[in-house]
């Protein structure tokens, strides 16, 4: 869903309803100015224009900057289709059946799109991976991104592309399945993961220690599904 489009409209449309009560009440205004009627009438109008061209920013601001509002502003236009949130995950090579990294995913919003970025270990708990998203599309149950990853998000040293599934599909999404979709994976790589529920006033995963062991404790359910998981198409549930 492109909330940005949303909001957009809707600041756009209190603008002009303000520009349009201004005008339509101008002669009430100029009576009541009389005094000041030089500079407060250009201030007025000249208010009228910053206000209009300040839309953008305005939407910007109200959809992905203000603490709690906004987030909870999203997920309320979203309804089923809110994938934000963190996500443990596997990375695991079917060909071999075998787990090659364990990762914790995070998805946001940011400059009008979604927004993910996290981090891949190896199985030893050595760092592999910093990767954060490029440039996002979310239709319906899926998001497809590309992406740029590295031993260190400022310094990545490799880019490709990605999509995910998430399911159930008529349901607020608990798990998402995605691949790898381009040149540089040409075996059948594949990352698992779930949504990290939190209750309320609850502190949200942060440490390199915390999010390996969801990602482990990830990885412990799947494993005895890899044969099954080998036979269906990454699009399907792999509950």
């Amino acid at each position: 869903m492109n909330y940005f489009k949303i909001v957009h409209s809707a600041v756009h449309a209190g603008v002009a309803s303000v520009c349009w009560l201004v005008l339509e009440n101008l002669d009430w205004l100029k009576a009541h100015i009389a005094d000041y009627r030089e500079y407060a009438l250009p201030l007025i109008l000249a208010g009228l224009v910053l206000l209009f061209r300040t839309s953008d920013f305005l939407s910007t601001f109200i959809v992905e900057k203000v603490p709690l509002i906004s987030a909870a502003l999203r997920r309320m236009l979203s309804g089923a289709s809110f994938i934000e949130g963190d996500w443990p995950l596997v990375v695991v090579d079917m060909e071999r059946l075998a787990p090659l990294y364990l990762g914790f995913l995070n998805i946001g919003f940011r400059d009008g799109q979604p927004y993910v970025h996290g981090d891949d270990w190896k199985m030893d708990g050595a760092h592999a991976h910093a990767f954060h998203s490029v440039q996002s599309m979310q239709r319906d149950h899926t998001l497809q991104y590309w992406y740029e990853q590295g031993a260190s998000a400022h310094r990545p040293d490799m880019r490709g592309y990605t999509e995910i599934f998430f399911f159930p599909r008529n349901a607020l999404a608990e798990r998402h399945a995605g691949k790898f979709l381009d040149p540089k994976h040409t075996s059948d790589i594949r990352f698992y993961a779930t949504r990290r529920r939190y209750r309320t006033f609850e502190r949200r995963i942060r440490s390199k220690d915390e999010k390996l062991a969801a990602a482990c404790e990830l990885w412990s359910e799947i494993e005895p599904a890899l044969p099954r998981l080998r036979e269906r198409d990454i699009s399907a549930d792999f509950a």
